[in-house]
Parts: structure tokens; C-alpha cells; sequence
């Protein structure tokens, strides 16, 4: 018959036996919640087709006639506007400096401003424009007929106004490293660019 000792020293062994059992299957848990847990929502709107813009050609003042192919590799941000504008431009460029700033990794973004207004905005005009709410930013022009030509490719409408100003798309478009649109955000979606450009750009698969 075994001693009292000897039974106590059994029931321990068989409780750390049980208290190990439990413990890995919590570490099973975990895991595969880690694991299988899904990616971070993005706010944006997704198109349906995203399709290729990188041969979107336009001037500017410091780069002579450019394609948006030049920023594959990065994560573009590409906004239409104009320089004459007086409320949602400045407003939605300040927002995107602003953004850009808090970005750990901004080399790997690019910030792009097309002009609606060719009329008006110079490749020189644009830029300065661009670069005025940030210093890497960049601004683009051309003819109207280009300017038209890109417009169509993201999307944007654009027409003069009895002011003599522009009413214009004021959505801000995304492309990813092989320079496809793939994301759009609309001004009551701007306030979510921020948090989706951190886990676009962390996605080298973007």
C-alpha cells in the first residue's frame, strides 16, 4: 500500500500533468487566433477593377513630361484640383501634408497633384502650388487635352463654373506599386487615409 507521501506525490503529478495539458491548449488558442485573425479593415472604397494609370503623362516644372509610372514602387496618392480653389483643395492638401507627415515609412509614398485647371495652372504654378503644403510633394499639368485624357483614367469630372472658378471630383485615389488604382476616398472618408495608408504601405503586396 503506498504512504501518504507517496499519494500526495502522485495527485501533484497528475495535477501538473492536467495544469500542462490546459496551458497548451490555451498556446493552440492563441495561435490560432493570431493567426487566422483577419486583416485590418480599410476604409476606403476598393474598386471592384482596378486598373492600370501609370502611363498617365503630364508636365511638371522641375521634372519636364512625366508619367505616374516614375513612383512605381511607391504607394501614390493622387488628388485633382486647383490652385484658384478656395476651400476644398487647400483644405484637402493641408490634410495630406498633415498625413504624410505622421507616416513612419513616407519614402515609400508619393503625393501627386493634377491640376483641373490647365488653363490657369502652369506646370511651374502647380508645382509651387504642390509643394507649398509640402516639399516632396508634387504638381502636374499639361494641355487640356491631357489634363482631360488623366481626368478620364481616375474617374474625375471637372467643368468652369459662372464664378470663373472649377467644380470638380474632389476624391483622393490611391494606387499601389505596380501604379494601379485600386483605392478612392471620398471626402467623408478622408478622415480614415491616415490609418489605411499605414497598413497599405506595411503591405509589400500592395
Amino acid at each position: 500500500m503506498p504512504s501518504a507521501s507517496g499519494r500526495i506525490l502522485s495527485v501533484m503529478q497528475k495535477f501538473l500533468v492536467f495544469v500542462l495539458v490546459l496551458m497548451s491548449f490555451a498556446t493552440a488558442g492563441l495561435g490560432y487566433v493570431y493567426f487566422n485573425q483577419s486583416p485590418q479593415e480599410l476604409r476606403g472604397t476598393a474598386l471592384d477593377n482596378p486598373h492600370y494609370v501609370g502611363d498617365v503623362r503630364l508636365a511638371n516644372s522641375q521634372l519636364g513630361d512625366v508619367s505616374l509610372s516614375r513612383w512605381q514602387g511607391e504607394v501614390t496618392v493622387v488628388f485633382f484640383g486647383f490652385t484658384r480653389c478656395p476651400d476644398v483643395c487647400p483644405m484637402t492638401m493641408a490634410r495630406l501634408a498633415e498625413i504624410y507627415d505622421n507616416l513612419e515609412n513616407r519614402d515609400d509614398v508619393q503625393v501627386v497633384m493634377i491640376t483641373v485647371d490647365p488653363m490657369h495652372d502652369t506646370p511651374d504654378t502647380t508645382q509651387r502650388y504642390a509643394e507649398a503644403f509640402h516639399p516632396e510633394f508634387v504638381g502636374l499639368s499639361g494641355t487640356s487635352q491631357s489634363v482631360a485624357a488623366a481626368a478620364r483614367q481616375f474617374y474625375i469630372g471637372y467643368r468652369d463654373t459662372e464664378d470663373g472658378l472649377m467644380t470638380h471630383t474632389d476624391v483622393v485615389a490611391i494606387l499601389d506599386r505596380d501604379a494601379n488604382m485600386r483605392m478612392v476616398y471620398g471626402q467623408d472618408k478622408l478622415r480614415w487615409l491616415e490609418q489605411d495608408l499605414h497598413t497599405l504601405v506595411a503591405d509589400q503586396n500592395f
